[in-house]
């Protein structure tokens, strides 16, 4: 009877090591009646990173363009690049040769397309509007134009000549320097243009410009293609051809 009691008592200390997990049980371990292991505890954490909002390993970030728009042109107009920003240039036509175009009237044309009478910045703006100018003077079977531009004279400068650079002011609110002036033969002149102020017509003349019916000989010798003429802002003007150069700010698209 006492072995039987001996054995029973052994048994009963073995099935206890056995439930609670004392002989390791390849690195298990058991709670409540059920194992857990420390490799599915580690799958699970990664999971939950890559499904919680946290970028995968192995992948590079998502960068995002920080920089502003480019400021653009309307199609038609050329654009310039200005230390101020993009300029923006439309050389405009207007069909009037016989003169009947004031310098006001060439600035009214501008505001209709929001803008204004341009100055020029440097040579480079200068002649390339000059260049554009005469491509259109071609259909209409003319040789020679003036093209009304934004500048006025300075206070005291309207009759005589303060010199090439202190003139005229720019009045296109965007220009600035006077890298931009360039002017013909004996230009700026001393000479009383009728009107409140004096303006500036730029040239735009033909390599081969022949002297028509309503044009002086002398403008073959004092005139040059893109250059300057200190001139009245009333109508009518010489050369009868009329044209003006509006200008505005490139607009970020």
């Amino acid at each position: 009877m006492r072995k039987l009691i001996l054995y029973l008592a052994l048994f009963g200390i073995a099935s206890a090591i056995v439930v609670s997990g004392g002989g390791g049980g390849r690195g298990g371990r058991r709670r409540g009646g059920r194992q857990f292991s420390s490799s599915s505890s580690v799958s699970s954490h990664s999971s939950s990173e890559e499904h919680g909002g946290h970028r995968p390993p192995g992948r590079p970030p998502v960068r995002r363009s920080t920089q502003p728009p480019t400021p653009e042109c309307d199609s038609g107009w050329l654009r310039f690049v200005r230390p101020n920003g993009v300029w923006c240039v439309l050389v405009g036509n207007s069909g009037v040769v016989n003169g009947y175009m004031s310098q006001p009237d060439a600035e009214v044309v501008c505001s209709r397309y929001g803008a204004t009478l341009t100055g020029f910045q440097n040579s480079e703006e200068r002649m390339k509007v000059a260049d554009e100018a005469l491509k259109q003077l071609a259909p209409l079977n003319q040789q020679i134009a003036g093209l009304w531009i934004g500048a006025t004279n300075n206070p005291g400068c309207r009759v005589a000549s303060c010199g090439p650079f202190a003139t005229f002011r720019w009045t296109d609110g965007h220009t600035t320097g006077t890298d931009g002036f360039s002017w013909s033969r004996d230009e700026p002149d001393g000479n009383n243009w009728p009107g409140p102020t004096a303006c500036i017509q730029q040239i735009i003349m033909a390599p081969n410009y022949v002297t028509g019916p309503n044009d002086y000989a002398s403008w073959m010798t004092y005139f040059r293609h893109g250059a300057f003429d200190k001139f009245q802002c009333v109508s009518p003007a010489l050369p009868v051809t009329r044209m003006y150069a509006c200008g505005k700010p490139g607009v970020s698209r």
